[in-house]
């Protein structure tokens, strides 16, 4: 069930995007939303019981993704924690967060301009947590790797580039 859960919202969040200058805007500015987020958790020394909370949902959803996800997050995690030490105040932070999370969403809204559609979010929330999987899952297929995730993705003749 999780299986097709995973390919119909992969399927869905593919949908609205299809333009490669908003796949390229996706590739920078969903990290550094995500980046962003596990900044701002670390005030709260809850960005990795978060992290770790969304890894077990990837995995749930597709195993492979899922273990590329849990490598991505925690070098997100570590790089969190490490800049929140670096930074040394909640203000510097909440800044530092404000200006990630602002430019991410900056390049999101970018990209759905080149694409002529608006964000698959807007109608499923849950469409954020697949945003993620979805630059995982194009690399693979871009890759040749997941051939199973390019027919869902409606890119069945996609190779490596």
């Amino acid at each position: 069930m999780t299986r097709d859960l995973f390919r119909s919202q992969l399927a869905s969040y593919a949908a609205v995007h299809r333009d490669r200058r908003n796949k390229a805007t996706h590739f920078v500015g969903i990290p550094v939303i995500v980046f962003s987020l596990l900044l701002l958790l670390t005030l709260w020394h809850a960005a990795l019981p978060i992290a770790i909370v969304a890894v077990v949902g990837w995995l749930a959803l597709d195993l492979g993704i899922g273990l590329v996800m849990a490598v991505l997050m925690a070098a997100a995690w570590a790089a969190a924690e490490a800049l929140a030490a670096r930074l040394g105040t909640p203000a510097a932070v909440w800044t530092a967060f404000g200006a990630l999370f602002v430019g991410g969403w900056i390049l999101q809204f970018l990209g759905h301009h080149y694409e002529g559609k608006r964000p698959a979010l807007l109608d499923n929330i849950f469409q954020a947590f697949i945003g993620p999987m979805f630059l995982v899952a194009e690399a693979l297929v871009a890759a040749g790797r997941r051939p199973d995730l390019a027919r869902a993705m409606g890119e069945s003749g996609v190779t490596a580039r």
